[in-house]
């Protein structure tokens, strides 16, 4: 089918491909909350009846969370085999006040669908599976097809690829991962996600003192356990941004000439990063550029931080414990548990003497992914996107992660692909998300002539 087929074909059949859209995002699949178990469960009921009708074999796989939607058709003999990735979980809604209307009532405000999911990750699970509506319908020859949405994925659980690890391996090989949950670069400009960060994290609780003390009469002699983290914390980085844990960067993977090229040249200016978070994109290693310091070089963060007394007034306390929550972004070539041996190591060896150290709530979510820029698969999606928008389809390599992208590639043994046509304004994560109708035909467009033409 030719573009101006699909665009006639989605315009003759909006009213239908609204419904859907607006019916999935009805389900209220908080992964986070246990309250919403049921609906969790009901929404990939739904998503199976779903693709039955599309002619899918199609079952729930239980894990130790929410059930994964597994589906399968076959197609030409030959012909690569695709597997198709997406979550139906969502976010919590909080806080609800700032929403304008209610987060899982879709409503519409001119071009755009305001709900939560409506483009995280429901709106382009349902404008992929509009594209293959449209292509069976019209009785296009496909490639043999292979479906998996997980409803863990907005709540860090691992169930749905620790479940998977446990069947037949041959159950899932493709040829191509085709991931649906990604941005791009600005709204409008089609792109290829070349890369995610890999990530690991943790809690650090430093013990003095066996309870708060009053900091007249200790102040002086008991160590101050928020003072010494935040020192540790501090020991972490030097003064230009660089990590200063020993052998950290060890086995970073630096990006070639043209992917660091690449990167910069759909960068956001200085101006409009501070227009949009209200800081200077000034952290981080000085060294290297915003776009190179986010694509392909680690960071430790601290997510949070708490001691003592945190209430109103004052409460003139030593604290006894402090904690914070440390993140790893790792860069290609890293292994996230060699990089949290290092930092707690490095944590445990700057302790001071007379206190304690302990880490818990270890997360290791999986390696950075790292796409060939050289690789036919890439230029066809490159020559394809072309299609789609008179600007030039951009290259990213995301700062983010997706936990599952970091195992399921080799399960699968797939080569992955990452597009998507969310944009940083639709709020994703946060309240009043949306997804605009433009997008959606994007989407669709793109996710249809890609699978038509393998």
């Amino acid at each position: 089918m030719k573009l101006s087929d699909l665009d006639q074909w989605l315009t003759q059949h909006r009213g239908a491909c609204v419904a859907t859209w607006e019916n999935f995002l009805r389900f209220p699949t908080v992964s986070a909350d246990p309250g919403q178990d049921d609906a969790c469960c009901k929404c990939a009921a739904w998503l199976r009846d779903r693709l039955e009708q599309l002619g899918f074999k199609a079952r729930l796989q239980p894990t130790s969370a929410h059930p994964l939607v597994v589906a399968e058709r076959p197609g030409v003999p030959h012909k690569p085999t695709v597997l198709i990735y997406g979550h139906y979980d969502v976010q919590p809604a909080d806080p609800l006040d700032q929403w304008t209307s209610p987060p899982f009532d879709p409503q519409w405000r001119g071009d755009r669908l305001y709900a939560r999911g409506a483009q995280d990750n429901k709106g382009q699970i349902a404008y992929v599976l509009t594209a293959l509506e449209s292509l069976i319908q019209n009785k296009v020859a496909l490639p043999s097809l292979r479906i998996l949405f997980e409803g863990d994925e907005e709540c860090g659980r691992t169930a749905a690829i620790d479940a998977l690890s446990t069947q037949n391996p041959a159950s899932l090989q493709a040829d191509i991962l085709y991931n649906c949950d990604a941005l791009t670069v600005a709204p409008g400009r089609p792109t290829i996600t070349m890369g995610l960060r890999g990530l690991a994290g943790f809690t650090v609780e430093v013990q003095g003192a066996t309870s708060d003390l009053h900091s007249g009469v200790h102040g002086g002699k008991a160590p101050n356990a928020a003072t010494v983290l935040a020192r540790l914390i501090a020991s972490l980085h030097d003064d230009a941004g660089r990590i200063a844990v020993t052998d950290y960067y060890n086995d970073v993977t630096d990006p070639t000439p043209e992917e660091r090229a690449l990167a910069n040249a759909t960068a956001l200016s200085d101006t409009d990063y501070a227009a949009i978070t209200g800081i200077a994109p000034l952290g981080g290693e000085k060294k290297f550029t915003p776009a190179e310091r986010a694509g392909f070089r680690p960071t430790i963060e601290i997510n949070g931080f708490h001691s003592g007394y945190g209430g109103p007034g004052s409460k003139t306390v030593i604290p006894a414990v402090a904690q914070a929550k440390i993140t790893l972004r790792l860069a290609a070539g890293q292994d996230p548990e060699a990089c949290y041996q290092k930092v707690t190591r490095h944590l445990t060896q700057h302790l001071p003497p007379g206190l304690k150290i302990s880490f818990s709530e270890k997360s290791v979510a999986g390696i950075a992914l790292k796409c060939d820029l050289k690789s036919p698969l890439i230029q066809k999606v490159r020559d394809l996107l072309a299609e789609l928008s008179p600007q030039p389809p951009a290259f990213l390599w995301e700062g983010g992660s997706i936990p599952i992208m970091a195992r399921l590639p080799a399960l699968a043994k797939a080569q992955p692909l990452i597009v998507g046509f969310g944009a940083v304004d639709d709020n994703i994560h946060a309240p009043n998300e949306s997804f605009s109708w433009n997008q959606y035909r994007m989407g669709f467009l793109f996710a249809a002539r890609f699978l038509a033409t393998l």
